[in-house]
Formats: C-alpha cells, sequence, structure tokens
C-alpha cells in the first residue's frame, strides 16, 4: 500500500483522536522505505472492545496477544504501549504514526528475520 492509500483506509475507520496510532509497516511505508501489505494499529481499550462488536475478529497469537482483525487491519489494545507511542507519533495528514524510534526498539524486542531487515532500513533512514 502506498502512503495516500494508507492514510485513506485509516481515515475511513472514523477512530476518535488520540485513542490509536499506526503501527507495524506503515510508518516505515509513509516514509517511502518499504510497502506496508497490512494495517497495524494500536488501540485504547475502549476502540478494542467497539471494534469486537461491529465484527472485527479476534486472533490469538500468543499467551497475551489477542488481536482483532479485518480486511487489512489489525488492531491491538494496549493501553500503556498507545500513550508510550502517542507520545512520539508522527502525524501525517492527521494520522498518527509511530515515530521510526519507538518501531525500532520494539522490532529489536521482536528479533524476527524481518525485523532485522526492517532495523536495517530504519538505521540507512537515521543515516541519511
Amino acid at each position: 500500500m502506498t502512503k495516500d492509500e494508507i492514510i485513506s483506509k485509516v481515515k475511513a475507520l472514523n477512530l476518535p483522536e488520540n485513542s490509536y496510532v499506526v503501527f507495524g509497516s506503515c510508518p516505515m511505508a509513509v516514509l517511502g522505505l518499504r510497502e506496508a501489505k497490512d494495517i497495524d494499529l494500536v488501540v485504547s481499550p475502549q476502540v478494542f472492545e467497539q471494534l469486537k462488536t461491529i465484527g472485527w475478529q479476534v486472533v490469538k497469537k500468543g499467551n497475551k496477544d489477542d488481536r482483532l482483525v479485518w480486511d487489512v487491519y489489525e488492531a491491538h489494545g494496549e493501553l500503556n504501549y498507545l500513550q508510550t507511542l502517542l507520545s512520539s507519533a508522527d502525524i501525517v495528514d492527521g494520522v498518527p504514526f509511530a515515530s521510526l524510534a519507538e518501531l525500532k526498539k520494539w522490532k529489536q524486542g521482536c528479533g524476527r528475520e524481518k525485523d532485522l531487515a526492517d532495523i536495517k532500513l530504519i538505521d540507512e533512514y537515521f543515516n541519511k
């Protein structure tokens, strides 16, 4: 997805201000570092519950890793992490995106092969 597609799709959700941050590959896609295949969101617990009531499906990926999926979206409801991400978010056309610094921290903690490749792209971006 392109920057414009991501922003358009996020805005179409009509989520309340300060209740979400776009995460995952999308902050990188918005900066032109790589493409995004889906839209990851960190949302408030209230938004998480609202999304469940309108048909988003719960997917369990780990012990405490419940997420909601619908279409190209994946939502994680973690209030503490949301507040951290919002405090340093980059706002692009009115949409909050996780900062690359926060994204890098998260990817370092995951350590998957795809995360290591993203860390390299982030480092190259910071070194320019």
